[in-house]
């Protein structure tokens, strides 16, 4: 992003109404998964100052068109036709973006944009996509995307594909397919953040072995059990410790969503976080909201996301590490996947 948009988009919110301003705080805190602005057309700038959000990863749904949800939880009900997928990721990814510049949001597309915003906070966006389905087998189409604005890449999704197993159906590749380990790579070279979220254990492994750099899981919870794709969907998207602590290990992020089944509360939320910062360093835990992308949630805005830092500051979190886990985190992972 150039000078002159990024200095359009910070003024933005100087320029909305007195009531917003005089409603917003100081932004700070990063949310690494998100869909907020699906299927509305509320100002997402407006939403975010109001809860201090500095940076949102707002991700592309690379598999919507063939999935739905099903008894125990999502999954694909046909198979996709070819091209159709890679169609609808260069035909809506501009779309995404379009709304990002009509709602006032600094578009992170560089190292340099993304220190721009940290040294001139203004609400920010991180282009993701959840799921590499529309690549289509084409490492070349990763390239095309990385040029259409893509910083951040979740490898799989609920769709079994070319790129991997999923951790919600039955494995046949074994993890990650020869094709999906060759996007890891390529994502590194690109400056593309990989997200391990959906994945199996052995997908995980392999990203972690093969990534030169850090690696997130974007959402989820950490699991007292060990998950398997016989569980319901909820009980199969955790991440097992021993998984956890290898992400945590190469500087990674493991990250909780807002799932309102499992954390009936927002203090039940806190009580996730904090625990797991006892278990993984506060350094490695991060919020994946998945705003917008659940039946029911403990953050239904920004707002409640802002409320997570007096919640953990009352379980003797100290402020550094409410401001990694709220965000900074995030930031960390983020701008070591976009530096050379």
């Amino acid at each position: 992003m150039d000078r002159r948009h990024f200095i359009a988009a910070a003024g933005a919110l100087a320029l909305a109404p007195q009531g917003l301003r005089a409603q917003s705080r100081p932004l700070r805190y990063a949310d690494m998964h998100t869909h907020v602005g699906l299927g509305n057309r509320d100002v997402i700038r407006e939403g975010m100052a109001k809860g201090g959000m500095l940076l949102i990863a707002r991700k592309y749904i690379a598999d919507y068109p063939v999935i739905r949800r099903m008894a125990g939880g999502y999954g694909a009900h046909r198979a996709a036709a070819p091209g159709e997928l890679a169609g609808l990721f260069d035909k809506n990814v501009p779309l995404m973006r379009e709304r990002h510049r009509r709602d006032g949001l600094v578009e992170v597309l560089s190292l340099a944009d993304l220190d721009r915003v940290l040294k001139e906070p203004a609400p920010a966006v991180a282009l993701a996509a959840e799921g590499g389905d529309f690549l289509e087998g084409d490492v070349k189409r990763l390239e095309a995307a990385r040029a259409l604005g893509l910083v951040h890449l979740q490898l799989v999704h609920y769709r079994v594909s070319d790129v991997g197993d999923i951790c919600t159906e039955r494995p046949v590749h074994g993890g990650l397919t020869a094709f999906g380990k060759e996007v890891v790579g390529a994502c590194n070279r690109l400056g593309i953040l990989v997200d391990v979220a959906h994945a199996t254990p052995d997908g995980m492994a392999q990203a972690l072995e093969l990534s030169s750099k850090p690696v997130i899981y974007s959402h989820g919870h950490l699991a007292d059990y060990t998950p398997s794709y016989t569980m319901d969907g909820g009980r199969a998207r955790g991440i097992g410790l021993p998984q956890a602590k290898a992400i945590s290990a190469k500087g990674g992020v493991v990250g909780f969503w807002a799932l309102g089944s499992m954390y009936r509360s927002l203090g039940a939320m806190a009580d996730a976080l904090a625990g797991a910062a006892a278990k993984l360093g506060a350094a490695h835990v991060g919020v994946g909201s998945d705003m917008a992308g659940m039946p029911s949630t403990a953050i239904p805005t920004y707002v409640e996301f802002a409320e997570l830092d007096g919640l953990l500051e009352k379980r003797g979190m100290q402020p550094g590490e409410r401001d990694g886990i709220l965000g900074g985190n995030y930031l960390r992972v983020l701008r070591q996947s976009l530096s050379a």
